[in-house]
């Protein structure tokens, strides 16, 4: 029987590049999530699924404020449920003051969406590098030298 020699394939240019662009987006995406990580503290993916219902909610009732209260307040089935645990049988806390604090921590997010286009920018800056080099060199910390404009 004859030897079957194996045979290794060699990287080529175009498998390399692909390989950094793969790698750094990798890198990027990992720090952009560690960067927003203070953002979401400790907030199980469930009830950050709500968090666009609690806004609208949230929204909808400041307004009805904002306007002087006239006619019947928004319905507000999210939050008064939120509200309903929150106090249990002896709180204190009011739905005025927990819609302050939905649009508070709304605002914090809003805000952060300048560093998703960030990340954006950076994904396309490593799609269309042509070296290695050029992908590797778009990073997290480089796209946020110049800090974002609040």
């Amino acid at each position: 029987m004859g030897r079957i020699a194996s045979q290794t394939h060699m990287p080529t240019s175009i498998d390399r590049l692909e390989q950094a662009k793969t790698k750094a987006l990798e890198s990027l995406n990992a720090d952009y999530e560690a960067g927003a990580k203070p953002l979401l503290r400790e907030y199980p993916a469930i009830e950050r699924l709500s968090w666009t219902q609690q806004q609208n909610e949230a929204t909808a009732y400041q307004a009805w404020l904002d306007a002087g209260s006239e006619g019947d307040a928004p319905a507000t089935p999210a939050l008064s449920a939120i509200l309903k645990g929150r106090n249990g049988s002896d709180g204190a806390e009011t739905l005025t003051e927990l819609v302050a604090a939905v649009l508070r921590n709304a605002e914090s997010f809003i805000q952060w969406q300048e560093y998703t286009g960030l990340r954006q920018r950076g994904e396309w800056m490593i799609q269309g590098a042509e070296t290695d080099e050029e992908a590797q060199a778009v990073t997290w910390e480089s796209l946020t030298d110049e800090e974002p404009t609040e």
